[in-house]
């Protein structure tokens, strides 16, 4: 449970900022609070592509943002609390995201500080930025949903906040939202449908600019191009602004000024309202301008409004004098006693409003006005106030306007704070700074070389390691088992072989589309848009459609064969081909290609299916492999003293053969030849089965299979195409070279 945050009403010390805030919390909640944002700081890192970035925490309730002008996560304490942790990822990688490919140096100040226009930024760079997030790290795209829940959340509280602040619903507010609630249509193929229950002006501006919207939206640099060059990530970031600036702007800019001119009454009408509420004395007459106009009906609903906004001024003193001090009595002056009684009096409260019509000054400082509820208003009686403020003085309309802008302006710079990652610095600014280099003193840009190929951005092999050795607590539930320990040692080798793959599949589709150039195949417009803002030519382009939606990763199946013999258990062998099974399983899962994983005895042992996802149930199971080579693995085989090679060989290879893909592979582990304690089998036979079942693979199937002889050359007798006599130390970098070469020649 959460204490009271005392840290609400104070103000935090910058030197002392994490101190101050943790002190709100228990023990036990600052320990996982403290543990939380070191796992959600080492995805930030990566994310971000900026191992220096501070993930700090925010007051708590004060949400998540990245603060560009300091470069600065802040987390909100709170939700490390209440929320789970699928949510806390997508939203730290949302950050993250932000760093890694949200500019905003390009942009003039004059233009930045237009009232509405920073939140107009906000809401398409929000949908921009998670639609990066979620192509460059695919395991978040499911967390989604949190993202848009938590941006619907921020709506209500958002229409709450104008409530208050200004008395209605701002037409740029709604239209912001609404961006957002398309580009969750968008993302989810249901197409743009703008809500029919807006407010028609709201409802025909956002239909003349969601397209553009959605251009913008779709402006974003691949995991490749933000790697490779900053000048990229740059020329993403214009391309998007400027859509904004020349295609929304120009519609959305009508919704701000036809806020401003509600504002302007809202402020006329705020300062009749605290000359009402200082009761001043004398007869006036209403100015025959507006008397002539108003109804009696139309005098009666302006009385009232500025009533109930008195009556609210009066509460809220009252609840503050008593959460102030509640023990220390505070006689009224005579001026508080005539303020408390003002709001039983009507009769000459439309007096009182006729000397602020006729611009009488006010003697005595009262309270700021309370925003009257516009929407109790007619429209009728609200457009003879309009009419009534363009006949005052220059000086006074001046003086309105003004008002409305700063009220219009601090509502934009607050609901810009709810909004995660937002572009406004904290000390309420919103002004952009110029970017530092997104790598700092490390190497951030290469250009492309004579062959044209880019090469990615050059990490210290130091700052890898510091992410890599929280990889366990990034993806899956920090756990003490042997997964997870495996995991921490081979975690470098996972992260380049990866990115090799990677390497080979992006050449692979370039090399693919250029020479389906003149076939005639459709475009995927989305892609194209994305190539075009970032310079690539059309003979470059990977926006033509493949003959199926499929990945190139996916038109391979790969199956590992491991002998789980009780002669595994010497020399370390089984450690070393549990860490090698994990190498191809997560470098197989993060490149979506199709695997199994299966361990052989008398019969088959199956860890991984074809058909079932990696998740943490799947690398639990995978942790019983190391069991069953001693026969302790409650529930399962034990049976290490038999090993049937061929016909568990024979058993994987029909389940490969079962796979759609074009590339099948079978690669088995083993460090001897067949042998059974169980005498069921003589040697014999056992020998002449495998030796059977592999040319019947051979010539029956396009299976291409590979032995691996764990310490021993037994694998030359049996597999045309084998590696015999790898060292436990190498058989995890023997197994990556293994997939590289397949996938690079296959």
């Amino acid at each position: 449970m959460l204490k009271e945050p005392k840290f609400e009403a104070v103000r935090i010390n910058p030197d002392n900022r994490d101190e101050e805030i943790l002190s709100g919390f228990t023990v036990e909640e600052r320990a996982e609070i403290e543990n939380k944002r070191k796992i959600l700081s080492s995805l930030a890192f990566f994310i971000g592509k900026d191992f220096e970035i501070p993930v700090e925490l925010n007051e708590p309730g004060k949400g998540w943002h990245w603060n560009f002008k300091n470069n600065i996560i802040r987390i909100d304490p709170k939700d490390l609390l209440e929320k789970p942790m699928d949510y806390l990822r997508f939203v730290i990688s949302h950050e993250g995201g932000h760093r890694r490919i949200s500019r905003t140096d390009f942009i003039p100040k004059e233009v930045w500080q237009e009232p509405g226009f920073s939140f107009l930024m906000n809401s398409i760079e929000d949908p921009r930025d998670n639609n990066f997030v979620a192509d460059a790290y695919p395991k978040f795209r499911e967390q989604m949903e949190s993202a848009y829940r938590d941006d619907m959340d921020i709506e209500g509280k958002s229409i709450e906040k104008a409530k208050q602040k200004l008395g209605y619903q701002p037409r740029f507010m709604q239209a912001g939202f609404e961006y957002i609630k398309q580009w969750y249509r968008d993302t989810h193929d249901d197409g743009i449908a703008v809500t029919q229950e807006l407010p028609e002006e709201v409802r025909t501006v956002v239909e003349k600019t969601v397209e553009a919207a959605r251009d913008s939206w779709w402006k974003y640099p691949s995991k490749e191009e933000a790697d490779a060059s900053e000048d990229t990530i740059s020329k993403y970031a214009e391309a998007s602004y400027k859509i904004n600036l020349k295609k929304v702007w120009p519609e959305f800019k009508k919704l701000i000024e036809k806020d401003q001119e509600d504002q302007k009454m809202q402020e006329f009408l705020k300062d009749m309202e605290v000359e009402l509420g200082e009761k001043q004395s004398g007869e006036h007459g209403t100015p025959d301008s507006l008397k002539d106009k108003l109804t009696d009906q139309e005098k009666k609903e302006l009385e009232e409004a500025i009533k109930k906004a008195l009556e609210d001024v009066k509460e809220s003193k009252n609840n503050q004098d008593s959460e102030n001090d509640e023990s220390q009595p505070n006689e009224k002056s005579d001026e508080d006693k005539d303020g408390d009684s003002i709001s039983g009096e009507t009769s000459s409260d439309v007096k009182t409003i006729a000397d602020k019509m006729a611009g009488k000054p006010s003697s005595t400082k009262a309270p700021d006005g309370k925003p009257i509820e516009l929407d109790s208003l007619s429209d009728e009686l609200k457009q003879k106030i309009k009419e009534y403020i363009e006949g005052l003085s220059d000086d006074k309309k001046k003086e309105l306007a003004e008002k409305a802008g700063k009220a219009i302006k601090d509502f934009e710079d607050e609901i810009n704070k709810d909004l995660k990652g937002k572009f406004s610095d904290e000390s309420g600014e919103s002004e952009p700074k110029k970017d530092k280099d997104v790598e700092g003193d490390k190497k951030v840009e290469v250009e492309n070389d004579t062959s044209d190929k880019n090469v990615a951005v050059d990490f210290s092999k130091k700052d890898q390691e510091e992410f890599r050795k929280n990889l366990e607590n990034i993806f899956i539930e920090a756990k003490n088992d042997p997964y997870n320990k495996a995991l921490k040692q081979i975690a470098p080798l996972i992260d380049n072989l990866a990115g090799d793959l990677r390497d080979v599949f992006i050449k692979r589709k370039q090399e693919s589309n250029e020479a389906e150039y003149r076939s005639g195949k459709r475009w995927n417009v989305k892609k194209r848009i994305k190539e075009i803002s970032s310079g690539i030519p059309l003979f470059k382009s990977e926006a033509r459609e493949q003959k199926n939606s499929e990945s190139e990763e996916k038109d391979y199946a790969l199956t590992l064969l491991i002998d789980l013999s009780g002669s595994m258990r010497q020399n370390g062998k089984i450690n070393e081909a549990f860490k090698s099974t994990i190498l191809l399983a997560e470098v197989l899962h993060d490149l979506d290609i199709k695997f199994e994983i299966v361990g052989f005895q008398d019969c088959l042992i199956e860890f991984k299916k074809f058909e079932a996802d990696l998740n943490n149930e799947m690398r639990q199971k995978i942790n019983q492999m190391l069991l069953e080579v001693d026969d302790s693995n409650e529930g399962g085989n034990n049976n290490c003293g038999d090993n049937n090679d061929g016909e568990c060989l024979l058993g994987a290879s029909e389940h490969l053969q079962k796979q759609m893909a074009e590339n099948k592979f079978l690669i088995v582990l083993s460090d001897g030849e067949p042998a059974m304690d169980s005498r069921r089998k003589s040697s014999s036979q056992l020998d002449r089965e495998l030796k059977e079942v592999v040319k019947y693979i051979k010539e029956n199937t396009e299976q291409k299979l590979i032995g691996i002889g764990l310490l021993s050359s037994a694998v030359k007798k049996y597999y045309p195409n084998n590696i015999p006599n790898v060292s436990t130390k190498e058989l995890a970098e023997i197994l990556g070279s293994v997939i590289r070469e397949i996938i690079e020649n296959y």
